[in-house]
């Protein structure tokens, strides 16, 4: 089958999969509620959210120069954030393209290579979803009920789905280190082996850090602003104005869940597991489907304004060296 056309098709299976998530949790619901929670919204609060946002991706930016220089490069950490940003609107439109995105931008605006970057992105999830898991501990901690109600609408299946998937992805590594070993006189084989190579060579990076305490503030950072924004995003509307920092925590732990769905931008998946983290606190489910609906609308243009500026501006300073 022709890529591009495997492209496509995956796409509109996320897709597919995001819509019907949406109209799942969208389908009994009544949209003037919405609309007059919409209404009487405090935009101070919500631009704050807004800004907050983009504090998160600046900081990604920073960090992302941390992981560099052990590598023997560094580039300009404003060109790091814009590349960011352009990952986030990229992952808005095409699910796990972002990664590749930004770093594909910054390779044209540092020409730094694109496996040593992506290698550094690699280990940078790694850092999100070990610090994810504290979070699923506070929260546990916190709201141990509400954390029990929510694993409880988890149909025991999914775990074995789980099992089966981690056995799966373990063989399929087995495999492919064998089919290499055999293969690697081979010359396509060959590139494999070098770009995996660079890649590993950027997952190393985090063993060779000049500036530990300060990559860990900056991770810690970003979660913090996640927190404080979507803490911001309650003020701004009347429904959640009541939720403190704990109950927020709960939340953005069941929005995060949702985002692990490969569905473009999160649509469908962040709105389900939302309002569902909003029902385990003991909350109406319309407020959850009203305060879902609404912070995903704002998360979702802040990456997309933010990110398009940001690829205006690296390609911008591309074409202004390429002509001096």
């Amino acid at each position: 089958m022709d890529k591009r056309l495997a492209g496509i098709l995956k796409y509109l299976l996320f897709l597919s999969i995001g819509i019907l998530l949406l109209w799942y949790t969208y389908k009994d619901t009544d949209f003037s509620e919405i609309a007059g929670s919409l209404s009487r919204i405090r935009w101070e609060w919500a631009v704050a959210s807004f800004c907050l946002g983009y504090l998160a991706i600046i900081i990604r930016g920073f960090r992302w120069n941390i992981l560099l220089e052990p590598l023997g490069y560094r580039s300009d950490r404003w060109m790091n954030v814009h590349s960011v940003a352009f990952g986030y609107l990229m992952n808005d439109f095409v699910p796990r393209s972002g990664e590749l995105a930004r770093c594909g931008l910054l390779n044209r605006a540092e020409k730094i290579p694109i496996d040593k970057l992506f290698g550094t992105v690699i280990l940078e999830r790694i850092v999100d979803v070990l610090l994810l898991g504290v979070v699923v501990i506070l929260s546990a901690f916190i709201h141990a009920d509400a954390f029990q109600r929510l694993t409880n609408q988890i149909d025991g299946g999914k775990g074995k789905m789980l099992i089966y998937t981690a056995v799966a992805g373990i063989a399929s590594l087995i495999i492919a280190y064998l089919f290499l070993k055999i293969f690697r006189n081979n010359k396509y084989i060959q590139r494999v082996i070098e770009f995996l190579r660079g890649v590993f060579n950027g997952i190393q990076s985090i063993v060779l850090l000049r500036q530990k305490t300060l990559f860990i503030i900056y991770s810690v950072g970003i979660w913090a602003t996640w927190l404080v924004m979507t803490q911001c995003m309650m003020y701004a509307l009347e429904e959640t104005r009541g939720m403190g920092l704990g109950d927020t925590l709960f939340f953005v732990l069941a929005g995060s869940l949702g985002m692990l769905i490969p569905a473009p931008g999160g649509i469908g998946s962040y709105h389900y597991a939302s309002t569902k983290g909003f029902e385990a606190l003991g909350y109406s489910t319309q407020t959850g489907l009203t305060f879902a609906a609404i912070s995903w609308a704002a998360k979702t243009l802040m990456e997309i304004v933010m990110g398009a500026i940001g690829f205006f501006i690296v390609t911008s300073v591309k074409m202004k060296k390429n002509n001096f």
